[in-house]
């Protein structure tokens, strides 16, 4: 359990370390070729899903201490000491669970966005399959 502690704390050192660099307003000083590699780099590499995992399991973590604090009837238990863990584990998963974006409203937005992109596609797609059918009429002609 010792190497578990130990990582944790290095990633956080990393991931302290990083912060400057994923704020918005760093993000818009780099020049566009460096935002598109910056993403694709995330994106490509799975990074942003690995990092989320992890995340997922930390969180699927605590909450089984939660249902193993809650069923457990060892009589050796100290208490106080389990109600101060859960007290802390229930303000980080509450801290996990919080976002600095309105869920609603970004969500709302990226199915927007999604819908304008389908739109345009079907369009290129629909005029692209247009002028395929008309080429074969000009050509006979």
């Amino acid at each position: 359990m010792e190497d578990l502690t130990k990582g944790i704390q290095r990633l956080t050192q990393e991931l302290r370390a990083l912060q400057p660099w994923l704020e918005w307003n760093t993000f818009q000083e780099f020049s566009p070729g460096d935002q598109n590699r910056t993403l694709n780099d995330l994106l490509d590499t799975c990074l942003v899903e690995d990092l989320k995992r992890s995340v997922d399991l930390l969180r699927h973590f605590l909450w089984c201490y939660i249902e193993s604090a809650a069923t457990d009837s060892d009589p050796h238990v100290d208490y106080a000491q389990q109600s101060k863990r859960l007290e802390q584990i229930t303000d980080v998963l509450r801290q996990l669970n919080y976002s600095t974006c309105p869920p609603k409203a970004s969500m709302e937005f990226v199915q927007q966005t999604t819908l304008n992109v389908n739109r345009r596609m079907k369009a290129h797609h629909t005029e692209a399959h247009h002028a395929q059918e008309e080429l074969p009429l000009e050509q006979s002609a």
